[in-house]
């Protein structure tokens, strides 16, 4: 029942909530990452549920240059990146109905990948927060990731999806602001 009817439901409601609170952040990071790169969205195709392909949005907070990350970025940037303002347009896939908060991190289209995932994570859609993001974030090998997607799949209840949300908060808040 809540997998079906009531995610989505509050996928609506706190994006459309979160959207309103937090517009002054999202206008503010937009204008940062606009007077870094002259460009505010980054836009890529993503695979979703079924496989469909669909737009994912994001701030741009790298320049669009060559060279390595610290090259491309700048010191509020890489703020931006590390605390996940980025991904706030996301918020956006979500109303949608292209992502949820929660479920698999979606794969680049065409990306070629070490191992193919199990169709079964492209029964869900994917989110913006993963199990695998609150297990270690970036610390997470390729392998892990699609056991947590896989495991994610199989076990979408709004208990999980609570544990998962406070988790990566819990792991944001530890590996950002550390005194």
């Amino acid at each position: 029942m809540y997998k079906k009817y009531f995610k989505r439901l509050l996928d609506i409601f706190f994006s459309l909530i979160l959207l309103i609170v937090l517009l002054p952040l999202f206008i503010m990071t937009g204008i940062i990452c606009f007077i870094v790169d002259k460009q505010v969205f980054y836009l890529q195709k993503r695979d979703g549920l079924n496989k469909k392909s669909f737009t994912i949005y994001k701030f741009c907070s790298m320049k669009n240059i060559e060279g390595n990350y610290l090259e491309r970025t700048v010191p509020i940037t890489r703020f931006i990146r590390n605390i996940g303002l980025d991904e706030l347009p996301q918020l956006i896939n979500i109303l949608k109905g292209d992502m949820s908060f929660i479920g698999p991190r979606p794969f680049i289209t065409g990306e070629p990948l070490p191992s193919k995932p199990k169709d079964i994570i492209y029964t869900v859609k994917p989110g913006v927060i993963s199990l695998a993001i609150s297990k270690g974030r970036r610390d997470v090998t390729y392998s892990n990731r699609l056991k947590y997607d896989e495991e994610y799949v199989l076990n979408v209840t709004f208990k999980n999806d609570i544990l998962i949300l406070f988790r990566t908060f819990n792991l944001l808040i530890k590996q950002n602001f550390k005194r």
